[in-house]
């Protein structure tokens, strides 16, 4: 059997900076749930003596992996809306457009839930059956974050699932939004994008809903948007250079740098929200125009990020299912050793398991039109039978 983990496009094209930025993305959260689950606390019996409460304040900047996929949300799905409008590209048939986010999205999903479900509330009984039931439920139309708001700000059947509830409202958005690609004017057209992302990023500093909700996010996507209006036109805002690797790397480390919530002041908040969104976009443009992080592109780099979606789904559970046994074992008298360890098998682990779940699940809704095949050979089937 031939086993490929290239991600399968729905439009042939594939562009492999995305997949090496979905890799930051996903590492970063990945890297940051597994670090802070495994943090040693108690070093009396280590040699070395090491401040892990510093390590997990500046691990927990990596939850910018999440705007990262709202950002790159945003370009994917913004691009073929922006050909057909900018280039008289193919016309997007809405129903083609939905059955492909349905077929590709959900299946995975659904058994992601399903097995949660099993695990927490018949299996180890870790939750009580009501709650777990309206807690699957909930999130299998997308809006635990609404039902429960004030209760459980995130899924309790999994807490990394708040986002995708977040990127369905996107997905569902993104026909009428689209709409600002038939602005002819160009000034016009992207002078909106960035007007209204700036807007946005003030807006989610000052004001705040009861639950979450793509109006706090709403300015990554938007980013995106910018990004394939300027990769559809082929518009390039600077000339590529020799140093366009260090520049690229500057923003890539820049936005890490800070969180909104290390300021304190609301202007200082919003100043920060805006210069870090300024910074996502140049670091996707460098990546993506002048492809100047080359191992962005690597096989192994964009393989891993092709199959972020599992991984993403799946990892949380990994972790509290494999990780105490892993932290059972004692491999080195000095904590950060231990820690290392402790991370590359708990990593590994992870993506060993992502992996056997990307090829006999989430590759194959990758296809297009899969169902309507599964359905024939259903048919198929039946009928020999008579």
């Amino acid at each position: 059997m031939n086993l490929s983990f290239k991600r399968i496009t729905s439009s042939g094209s594939f562009i492999p900076e995305i997949d090496g930025l979905r890799f930051i993305a996903i590492a970063s959260v990945v890297v940051m749930h597994a670090s802070v689950y495994i943090m040693i606390k108690d070093q009396s019996k280590y040699i070395d003596a090491f401040n892990f409460e510093l390590l997990a304040e500046i691990l927990h900047h990596a939850m910018l992996g999440v705007p990262i996929f709202f950002a790159i949300s945003g370009f994917i799905l913004g691009l073929p809306f922006a050909k057909y409008h900018i280039t008289n590209g193919k016309p997007i048939h809405l129903k083609s457009y939905f059955i492909r986010r349905l077929t590709r999205l959900e299946p995975p999903y659904i058994i992601v839930l399903t097995l949660l479900f099993f695990g927490y509330v018949i299996i180890f009984k870790t939750m009580e059956f009501d709650l777990g039931l309206k807690s699957f439920l909930s999130s299998l139309i997308y809006s635990h974050n609404i039902i429960f708001a004030g209760v459980h700000a995130y899924p309790l059947l999994n807490p990394n699932l708040w986002s995708l509830e977040i990127e369905i409202q996107f997905y569902i958005l993104a026909p009428i939004l689209a709409y600002v690609f038939s602005v002819k004017s160009i000034l016009v057209r992207r002078g909106s994008l960035v007007g209204i992302a700036v807007l946005l990023s003030i807006y989610t500093v000052c004001f705040s809903l009861p639950f979450l909700s793509i109006v706090g996010y709403f300015h990554y996507f938007l980013v995106g948007f910018l990004l394939a209006d300027l990769y559809v036109s082929k518009s390039m805002i600077f000339p590529k250079t020799r140093f366009d690797g260090l520049i690229a790397f500057f923003f890539f480390v820049f936005i890490w740098i800070f969180e909104t919530q290390d300021f304190t002041s609301m202007m200082g908040r919003s100043a920060w929200e805006i210069i870090r969104l300024t910074g996502i976009f140049f670091l996707f443009y460098y990546v993506i125009f002048h492809k100047s992080l080359r191992f962005l592109s690597f096989p192994f780099i964009t393989n891993i990020g092709g199959m972020c979606y599992s991984i993403y789904m799946l990892h949380s559970p990994i972790i509290y299912v494999f990780g105490k046994y892993i932290v059972m074992f004692s491999f080195s008298k000095y904590a950060v050793l231990n820690f290392s360890i402790y991370l590359v098998l708990l990593l590994s682990v992870i993506l060993f398991i992502s992996a056997i779940f990307f090829q006999l699940v989430e590759r194959p809704c990758m296809e297009r039109d899969w169902h309507k095949k599964l359905f024939s050979r259903i048919k198929n089937i039946k009928m020999k039978k008579l």
